[in-house]
């Protein structure tokens, strides 16, 4: 079946209807003067009836105006977690008159080609929360703060590879999530509850499991209480998807360890995990208790509802938005800021049992 499409009406077009040039047409599209009233009623009437689109991004280039545009690179669009953020992003945008140009990162695409395509759409602005940026995404901002675009990142406090981007500090908004300190916040709670043997749902590789910072705060409490970390009670490389912490904790059940909590790397695999000790007939809390990350809405109607770090989601997206649009106005000295995460304690949760 073939797909009608709707084709744009084009200046000569509207020029015919209202029995003018297209110069004329041009002139008051664009705001100019030197057009009678009742020439420019003409236009505008034949505007209306033809539906006529202008086209930002050609009137900027012609004009030297902005595009009233707002670039928005994100990991997973379909994590309710990046959905948060993106959706706050484009109420302010919206609410000051720019539209949100959003680019999804995830399943392995090469980020510096998202930013390299906002670059040659003359975004306004560009704002980054798609985790680690590699040396051709930095480069690509380098380009972007050359070309006088403001940007603005999220990122979380204490990553190795932040340090890709310290010659920036100064010139880049920066939003820092600490979710070194909310780990530490979760592993202590559920050691004052008295687990001992801990399991952890890791989304990323092995490799990062030594060098992530919420690891880092998880293995900190341990050691600090004097509790051995036990390799058995980690499965890596789950991903970020709902169904990965159903794999995870089926990979767990299956190596017969002894755990009374587990940690999940986000909200999503803990909701996921929690479905899996439904079906296996294992109670949560009272034989196992589970902790998840982010806060999403999600959590708090599981089954039962989900014990979780609450990590700022709405609060991220708006002051990207607003920092954004405040830079595209006047210049001004570039921000950094840290949100802190704050535990969200539920029934997902509860003192171990002897």
């Amino acid at each position: 079946m073939l797909l009608e499409v709707k084709r744009l009406t084009t200046l000569r077009e509207i020029a015919r209807a209202a029995g003018v040039s297209v110069s004329t047409v041009s002139r008051v599209v664009n705001g100019y003067e030197h057009v009678s009233d009742e020439v420019r009623l003409r236009v505008e009437r034949a505007i209306r009836e033809l539906n006529y689109q202008p086209n930002q991004l050609a009137r900027a280039l012609v004009s030297g105006k902005n595009t009233r545009q707002i670039g928005l690179l994100v990991y997973d669009v379909a994590n309710p977690y990046f959905a948060e953020i993106a959706t706050a992003v484009e109420n302010v945008a919206y609410q000051n008159g720019y539209s949100v140009i959003l680019c999804n990162s995830s399943e392995g695409r090469n980020t510096a080609v998202y930013l390299q395509t906002l670059i040659r759409h003359q975004v306004d602005g560009v704002a980054i929360t798609s985790g680690e940026m590699d040396p051709e995404g930095v480069e690509c901002l380098e380009r972007l703060l050359q070309r006088d675009i403001p940007v603005v990142i999220s990122r979380e406090r204490y990553w190795a590879s932040n340090a890709a981007m310290d010659h920036l500090n100064g010139s880049i908004g920066v939003m820092e999530l600490d979710y070194y300190t909310g780990s530490k916040i979760a592993t202590e709670y559920l050691v004052s509850l008295g687990h001992e043997r801990i399991a952890y749902l890791y989304s990323l590789s092995g490799s990062n499991f030594e060098i992530d910072p919420r690891v880092l705060g998880f293995k900190e409490v341990l050691a600090k209480n004097g509790l051995q970390f036990s390799e058995d009670l980690v499965v890596c490389n789950l991903g970020f998807h709902q169904s990965s912490g159903a794999r995870g904790m089926l990979e767990l059940l299956s190596r017969t360890q002894d755990f009374t909590a587990v940690i999940a790397y986000n909200d999503l695999l803990a909701i996921s995990a929690l479905a899996v000790l439904r079906e296996e007939g294992i109670q949560v809390p009272e034989q196992v208790s589970v902790m998840g990350f982010d806060n999403i809405a999600a959590s708090q109607y599981t089954y039962p509802p989900l014990t979780t770090v609450h990590v700022p989601k709405s609060e991220q997206g708006e002051f990207m938005a607003r920092y954004l649009i405040s830079q595209i106005k006047e210049r001004q000295p570039s921000v950094q800021r840290r949100l802190p995460a704050e535990l969200v304690v539920r029934q997902s949760t509860a003192v171990r049992k002897a």
